[in-house]
């Protein structure tokens, strides 16, 4: 065991969330043992209990880190936009931008490592996951559809507006996990920037979009 050097308590406290999610993501929440979290974080089980009296508070101070920051810079983005069709075609493109474009930064792949994980064992992660950025993206969608159903850009027979959203969050996560090794899983033969256009044009089709409003709302775009 390391002697864990002077910190504050605030910085102890990061030291440690920062060091245990890769334990969680091993062992699952219940397979793993304080003993163990205190050994990844480098401090003795006494000083991990001062600063969390039990496994569940560390756990949830990682949901916590994972979530607060970039779902109050999501939700303040959702908020300013008004629900059209050009607003639908935004939020598919920018959410497959952010996940697709490019490789996950190592806090990124932690996440979608955790959330792997928590789907395998318990699922709160999980659903604590989907209650930020991710539902209220997805409402924002619905209402855009509803929009773009008004204005008369969507076909007749298109997604159920609660459920489009949904759909395309799922299947771009199921993409990134299968990118998540160093060598993917499934080799797509085209270009990241290819990768994201096809993914953006398939999601809208899928959701009922017509083709004359995905052209000019693209085209508009310079995408």
């Amino acid at each position: 065991m390391k002697t864990a050097s002077k910190m504050s308590g605030e910085d102890r406290r990061a030291s440690i969330i920062s060091a245990v999610g890769k334990v969680f993501v091993e062992r699952g929440f219940y397979r793993t043992t304080t003993r163990e979290l205190a050994d990844a974080a480098g401090v003795s089980e006494a000083l991990l209990f001062k600063h969390f009296p039990n496994k569940e508070a560390l756990y949830g101070a990682i949901q916590m880190s994972c979530f607060q920051e970039e779902g109050l810079k999501v939700i303040e983005r959702l908020e300013s936009l008004e629900p059209s069709t050009s607003a639908l075609v935004f939020l598919v493109r920018d959410l497959i931008s952010h996940v697709l474009g490019k490789p996950p930064e190592e806090d990124e792949g932690l996440f979608f490592r955790l959330v792997l994980r928590s789907l395998m064992d318990e699922g709160e992660f999980t659903r604590l996951a989907i209650q930020g950025g991710p539902f209220r993206w997805v409402q924002k969608v619905a209402a855009c559809i509803e929009a773009a159903r008004t204005a008369g850009d969507m076909i007749d027979r298109s997604v159920n507006p609660s459920l489009g959203g949904w759909f395309v969050h799922q299947l771009i996560s199921g993409i990134m996990v299968h990118s998540l090794p160093a060598d993917p899983v499934i080799d797509y033969g085209v270009s990241p920037e290819e990768l994201v256009d096809q993914a953006v044009v398939f999601c809208l089709r899928g959701m009922g979009l017509k083709e004359a409003a995905i052209r000019r709302c693209r085209k508009s775009k310079g995408a």
